[in-house]
């Protein structure tokens, strides 16, 4: 018998750890390795995996989100029944007060009667900002393997992992969660990094709500929190590369690794069986004149390079004119680099200038922000 799942995509709830690149977007919009928003990598795992009823759950700034998702057909999800349904905050008989969301719970609460409405026997529910390539069909079955209350997807993370803000941190035995903690470093005691991706019945989903609502609870992670020791919590440990993007400079070392480390970019968009999808946008193939030098980069399509391009990471519609140097930087659409310019450790937002001679350095740890349609 096929799987039956919904999926809950979580778009916005971390907009101010990420506040310089969510000015004019939301989380999930935001542009990543080179041709992809955020938000497909959600899409991409829960289609492989054939859930083809999904909702995304936005607050605010989610033009662009929907400009790139359109009816959903590049997901194959442009459908009569299912497909992909967008969810911001609206006004009922019942509360005539419309509330941004700051939280899962109270962004579930406030699309109870989508819930309800479902058919489908189990609910995935993802986070955008983390960034993987992950078979959901085989955590579905793991979790009915384990008649287990929610699965977590976790990761096992290294002793120098730091986070902006504080993160679930759980540990397990024989797959069942006996501890969690929120932490914004390694924590020996609970070694594994929830990755915010949870699956559960669609019934226990419903419970969760209404005791939410009988109690007056606003927070997913709180109830997680008080309700392990009594509750069958069970983990689902992804062995593969994550890209955990809380805070700008995630953003940027995430986007450097994926430049840089040919092991990271195939266990993101190379895994056979899982492809990524995006929007297709048909654009022109990218010119590399005879004066182009390109090292230990991604560049997309449309495109013309001149000039050097090194350890970066370079969207559609850039050009980088002659004599100009691009080194360990990440270029958004539509960003102009004149000829002779300099730029490194730097990240320009969609449709910058850049004039001719002008130097622009930052650093690994601290690299400089060039906002939305700025001419330096």
């Amino acid at each position: 018998m096929a799987i039956s799942a919904a999926g809950i995509i979580f778009s916005s709830l971390n907009n101010n750890t990420l506040s310089r690149l969510t000015a004019d977007r939301t989380v999930a919009a935001i542009p990543f390795a080179c041709r992809y928003r955020l938000v497909d990598f959600c899409l991409s795992n829960m289609v492989n995996a054939n859930i083809s009823n999904i909702n995304i759950v936005a607050n605010y700034n989610y033009r662009s989100l929907l400009e790139h998702i359109g009816s959903g057909k590049d997901w194959d999800l442009a459908r009569r029944e299912g497909g992909i349904t967008m969810i911001s905050p609206f006004q009922t008989a019942y509360a005539s007060s419309t509330q941004l969301f700051s939280t899962h719970l109270q962004a579930l609460k406030n699309m109870k009667e989508y819930i309800n409405e479902l058919k489908e026997d189990y609910v995935v529910l993802m986070d955008s900002d983390h960034v993987l390539t992950i078979d959901l069909t085989k955590v579905i079955k793991a979790h009915e393997q384990t008649n287990a209350d929610v699965t977590f997807v976790t990761q096992k993370v290294s002793k120098d992992y730091t986070s902006k803000t504080p993160r679930m941190m759980v540990s397990s035995v024989a797959g069942k969660i006996t501890d969690i903690s929120m932490n914004s470093t390694y924590n020996e005691k609970n070694p594994e990094l929830a990755l915010n991706i949870f699956v559960m019945k669609t019934l226990h989903l419903r419970t969760i709500i209404e005791e939410a609502d009988a109690y007056e609870l606003d927070s997913l992670t709180k109830m997680f929190l008080s309700s392990y020791k009594s509750s069958n919590y069970h983990v689902y440990c992804h062995e593969g590369y994550v890209a955990s993007v809380s805070s700008f400079l995630d953003y940027y070392k995430h986007s450097m690794e994926l430049a840089t480390n040919e092991n990271a970019r195939e266990s993101l968009l190379g895994q056979k069986g899982f492809p990524i999808f995006t929007r297709v946008h048909n654009s022109a193939p990218t010119v590399h004149t005879s004066s182009a030098v390109v090292e230990n980069s991604m560049i997309a399509d449309e495109c013309v390079i001149e000039g050097t391009v090194i350890n970066s990471v370079i969207f559609r519609g850039v050009h980088v004119g002659k004599g100009a140097v691009i080194k360990n930087s990440v270029l958004f659409h539509g960003t102009y680099v004149e000829n002779n310019a300099e730029l490194n450790c730097i990240v320009t937002d969609k449709d910058v200038h850049v004039t001719a001679g002008v130097k622009l350095s930052g650093n690994p740890n601290m690299p400089f922000f060039v906002q939305k349609k700025r001419k330096v």
